[in-house]
């Protein structure tokens, strides 16, 4: 049975799958697990590989977070804790695993790494935010500001800023837009620029976490694919390619299968003859598929393959989003079906924190309420009658003659019957409608600002906005509950 994982609407909502107070005891089992058995990596057993994998790549990411010389490399025995997302200005739903893989790394004392998936592309080079005049739904529109050209999708690795002008410019442009929030956004005291876009989004990033006292360990993907131990993992899938393909490609359609899924792109396409799960990095930025002859030198993981190789050869325990936990389900698949041992349990994370401006009154209840109204008074005037109109002698006859109609209703059969009476129906019904004829006007009038009311809402309370629109202390507070522990924000739903 596929786990269906739903984001979360409310605000200050959370998904956290498994919750909170069991993770300690899942870290334990996977490192019995991971440790044991007889699976070999590499001419080794997995526990040995596990264990020099991990020394090369907790090195290099000391080096990568800390290059001081005094920055001492923690000890192999501590539990490792990853998360991992692209290097982008995610919105805070996203941003909150960093601060539970910090919060858990402390409570287990734990070694919490993150890793910044930049062998990804840049797929926009636009932020998107609300727009409107206080008061008047009507102007709530969301706009999309640039904050760079876009040239086509490129990896974050050699994703240079095209454009210097507009990326300095974009806090200057950005404020035109925000002046009438009522409070400053985290933009405009936070961006700075540089060479590469993701290298620039890393570092706003980090020097938010860094004030607020969540320091995690940090590697990019691409020097991760440049360890000794990715390459020998590499090496291992090219060299039994023909079997892990057919294992890959058949998880990819079990995944389908269970999910209703008729792209042939999602979650992942399906290797084709000679393919490997891996992408060649080109000398001018771009990347194609790898195939079983590729140089590992030049190799960067595909989505599956990264939580792979990171979730069986290197971490402990892997936090993910909504989107990469349901995908893992392939990566579990293969796990099991191509090493032979269980896969390590994993934890779906994921939080909405709207913008703190105002909104409007009306609900999605208040519009379905509307909506029956003006259906009403179109096809059931009777519902929508007053007192006083039901006491009217001519009104109250009409009435009676529906009643008695209604109660005699012909059964489904006798389809001859059924159109003589509800003809007779819609005749009693037409009598009654300009008794209400009168509330037409005002009921539309109704429909129509709810319908913009609830539509500007839904602008309003996105949850996907970037972090940088938000307010310092606001999403501090939020982010921070999350490293503090369990509490009640961890609770699974």
């Amino acid at each position: 049975m596929s786990r269906v994982y739903r984001a979360p609407a409310a605000n200050r909502a959370v998904l956290s799958e498994p919750p909170w107070e069991i993770l300690p005891e899942l870290v334990a089992a996977n490192q019995r697990r991971l440790n044991s058995g007889d699976v070999r990596m590499a001419g080794r057993t997995l526990r040995e590989f596990r264990t020099a994998a991990r020394r090369e790549i907790l090195e290099l990411a000391r080096h990568a977070t800390d290059p001081s010389p005094s920055a001492a490399c923690p000890s192999d025995d501590r539990p490792l804790l990853i998360t991992g997302h692209q290097p982008e200005l995610a919105h805070p739903g996203v941003w909150v695993k960093n601060f539970a893989l910090n919060g858990l790394a402390r409570k287990l004392a734990g070694v919490p790494l993150h890793l910044i998936v930049d062998n990804d592309t840049l797929k926009h080079t636009t932020l998107r935010l609300p727009v409107f005049r206080p008061g008047d739904a009507n102007s709530v529109r969301l706009e999309s500001l640039p904050f760079d050209s876009f040239s086509g999708e490129v990896p974050y690795e050699d994703r240079a800023i095209l454009n210097d002008e507009l990326f300095r410019s974009f806090p200057a442009r950005a404020a035109k837009l925000w002046a009438n929030w009522g409070y400053e956004p985290l933009l405009n005291t936070c961006w700075s620029h540089g060479q590469r876009v993701g290298e620039v989004f890393t570092r706003l990033r980090r020097g938010c976490e860094s004030r607020w006292g969540c320091r995690n360990w940090e590697l990019p993907v691409s020097r991760l694919s440049q360890t000794e131990a990715f390459a020998q993992f590499a090496q291992h899938i090219l060299a039994d390619l023909p079997r892990f393909r057919s294992v890959y490609n058949a998880a990819i359609r079990a995944y389908r299968a269970a999910n209703g899924i008729r792209s042939a792109n999602h979650p992942a396409p399906e290797l084709a003859e000679d393919e490997a799960p891996f992408w060649v990095r080109q000398a001018n930025g771009s990347r194609q598929r790898a195939t079983r002859a590729s140089d590992v030198r030049t190799l960067r993981p595909r989505a599956l393959t990264l939580t792979l190789f990171v979730r069986l050869c290197v971490g402990d325990f892997f936090i993910h989003g909504i989107g990469g936990g349901k995908y893992d389900e392939v990566t579990d698949a293969i796990i099991r079906d191509y090493f032979g041992i269980d896969p390590p349990a994993y934890q779906v994370l994921s939080a909405t924190l709207h913008l703190p401006l105002p909104g409007f009154a009306a609900t999605t209840t208040d519009l379905s309420r509307a909506i029956r109204r003006l259906r009403d008074l179109q096809w059931n005037p009777q519902r929508c009658l007053t007192v006083e109109q039901c006491a009217e002698p001519n009104v109250r006859a009409i009435l009676e003659q529906h009643a008695q109609l209604v109660a005699r209703e012909p059964p489904w059969p006798d389809h001859t019957a059924r159109r003589e009476w509800f003809n007779a129906l819609r005749q009693l019904k037409e009598k009654l409608r300009p008794w209400v004829a009168d509330q037409w006007s005002a009921a539309q009038a109704q429909l129509t600002q709810l319908r913009n009311e609830v539509a500007a809402n839904a602008i309003l309370h996105r949850r996907d906005y970037a972090w940088v629109w938000y307010p310092e202390g606001l999403l501090r507070e939020f982010l921070l509950s999350f490293q503090l522990g369990a509490g009640p924000l961890l609770n699974s739903g």
